[in-house]
């Protein structure tokens, strides 16, 4: 009976300690190509934009007008008056 059980001890005790010339694993890279052009920054700012430089910037564009199409319907979703009494029900029954 000499085993010690108590798990707080172990993991203590296995703790490894980095060394100094372990190679870092992971990392923080940026992005050198990415790339939001400057109308974009104004238009997401809610600044008047040029619809010439909009359409300039191309993919970025289309892709912050469907997060804001998308974001516009999900503001627009309403949940039925009926769930909080229907989710009581389903409680109630188990």
């Amino acid at each position: 009976m000499m085993d010690n059980l108590d798990p707080r001890e172990e993991a203590a005790t296995s703790a490894r300690k980095p060394t100094e010339h372990e190679p870092m694993t992971d990392r923080e890279v940026p992005l050198q190509s990415a790339h939001t052009p400057e109308a974009i920054h104004a238009w997401l700012d809610g600044e008047n934009v040029n619809e010439s430089q909009l359409q300039a910037a191309g993919r970025e564009y289309e892709f912050w007008r469907r997060v804001e199409e998308e974001t516009g319907k999900r503001r627009r979703i309403k949940t039925p008056t009926s769930l909080p009494g229907d989710i009581m029900r389903a409680i109630k029954k188990d």
